[in-house]
């Protein structure tokens, strides 16, 4: 975990701290109905809960939301390793109602959603969502999603390479293995990026805001 007297510098741009809401996107990685009952393990549950709590603050703050969805109707790339059995988990998912879990569809006028072919982990690689990202003058990215492993340490990673300030929201995030969710927490996904709890977030947000 990141120490949150450092995450909201409002004077260093290095930290989430520096930019106010226009210039911040909360992305809402691959949270599909059958991720949540069977990827994300016991806690999920209780990340999905925290996404859709950090979704409304988000929109009350005026902060783009994003949804970063797997595209179910279309194949993966010919040299995605596994890809049968990838395509055969898309094809389950899209039987059984692979839709995005309502408690993060509702009320999304406002919001956006950005998809990738199966295979592509990172959400950066859906088509036209980093063109999205600079056009709005977004510069720091706030990460949930399942799993911790898969696509939120795969999009943390990548958007650090693209130059976003990039967080991750540790109860918003879960994964099928605790100790894996664990390990990416307090040792991967701070090396180069930000991780904190959603209420550590949203009062640092609120604090550096304020201090303007």
């Amino acid at each position: 975990m990141s120490d949150p007297s450092t995450i909201f510098d409002k004077t260093d741009p290095t930290t989430p701290g520096y930019y106010g809401p226009s210039q911040t996107a909360l992305l809402l990685l691959d949270f599909h109905s059958m991720l949540v009952q069977k990827a994300g393990g016991p806690k999920a549950l209780v990340a999905l809960r925290v996404a859709a709590d950090m979704r409304a603050w988000a929109k009350s703050q005026g902060i783009q939301v994003v949804h970063a969805l797997i595209d179910l109707n279309t194949s993966t790339f010919e040299t995605c390793r596994g890809a049968y059995k990838l395509m055969e988990t898309v094809a389950s998912a899209r039987s059984s109602g692979g839709e995005e879990v309502i408690e993060l569809s509702e009320g999304s006028s406002d919001d956006v959603t950005f998809t990738r072919k199966p295979g592509h982990v990172s959400a950066l690689r859906s088509p036209g969502l980093d063109e999205f990202l600079r056009q709005r003058g977004i510069k720091s990215l706030v990460l949930t999603g399942l799993t911790t492993s898969g696509c939120v340490m795969r999009t943390a990673v990548a958007a650090t390479d693209a130059e976003y300030v990039t967080t991750v929201i540790s109860d918003g995030c879960a994964d099928s293995d605790e100790a894996v969710h664990d390990i990416m927490i307090n040792k991967v996904l701070n090396n180069r990026g930000y991780v904190t709890t959603a209420t550590e977030f949203q009062d640092g947000f609120k604090k550096a805001q304020e201090a303007e």
